[in-house]
């Protein structure tokens, strides 16, 4: 019975062994992921710099509403049908927050946050209105990319922020992400009978020093005075 309860305990001290222990990093350092599979931390200054010198803009709000699917002219035609993917543009950018812990306070004194597991991310698709068309495997198919493909953060990501005194803080990833936005046109071929306009934000999987897997992008603090957080890239808050 002693030799189990040792087996046992000795278990338990070597799994607490193998856990990677976290990465120190100051409330201004950007975890930038590369391509190639690597990672470097640059202070926030030198990051802006290299965003300025490669014109890496954050993302914009997602605007359906004023692309509205639109009936087309339905003259006499002798043609079958067909559904299509139009492309109107194919971009790459910064996207919006994507938290990666929970929110800390630091109000009465030094705090830190670590990145967390159990966040998710996904490729998405956004339409105006479908109906009762449905457009994702089409576009799937179409652009090579899978709308059923989603990453979660785990805790052998072990990055730990400290969070300056008297503010909030959150961890967050900002994922290069690929939109392409366009239209689906359904119906004769030369000329259809509907318009639907969409949005497909899509990422790129990458594992970094073996045991980060994520998406291409940068992994940073967001901190403010305020609570909730306001984002640091897009529109909305952290709480």
């Amino acid at each position: 019975m002693q030799f189990r309860q040792l087996a046992s305990f000795l278990a338990v001290v070597s799994a607490a062994s193998a856990a990677p222990r976290p990465q120190q990093l100051n409330f201004d350092d950007v975890v930038i992921l590369a391509e190639d599979g690597s990672y470097s931390i640059v202070k926030e200054a030198e990051y802006a710099n290299i965003m300025a010198r490669n014109n890496l803009q954050p993302a914009s709000a997602v605007d359906l509403a004023t692309r509205s699917p639109t009936p087309l002219s339905k003259n006499q035609r002798r043609c079958g049908n067909s559904d299509e993917v139009q492309v109107t543009s194919d971009t790459k950018f910064l996207n919006w927050d994507v938290a990666m812990s929970p929110v800390v306070s630091a109000q009465g004194g030094g705090a830190s946050v670590t990145l967390s597991s159990g966040y998710s991310l996904s490729n998405s698709v956004s339409v105006s209105a479908t109906e009762g068309v449905s457009i994702e495997s089409i576009l799937s198919f179409s652009l090579s990319v899978s709308y059923s493909e989603t990453w979660t953060s785990s805790e052998t990501q072990a990055f730990q922020y400290s969070v300056p005194d008297g503010q909030f803080g959150v961890v967050v990833s900002q994922p290069l992400v690929r939109r392409v936005q366009g239209n689906f046109l359904s119906g004769c071929v030369d000329a259809p009978d509907k318009k639907i306009p969409f949005t497909s934000d899509t990422y790129t999987s990458q594992t970094y020093s073996g045991s980060l897997n994520w998406v291409q992008g940068v992994i940073r603090l967001c901190n403010s005075t305020t609570y909730p957080i306001p984002y640091c890239i897009g529109e909305g808050s952290h709480s």
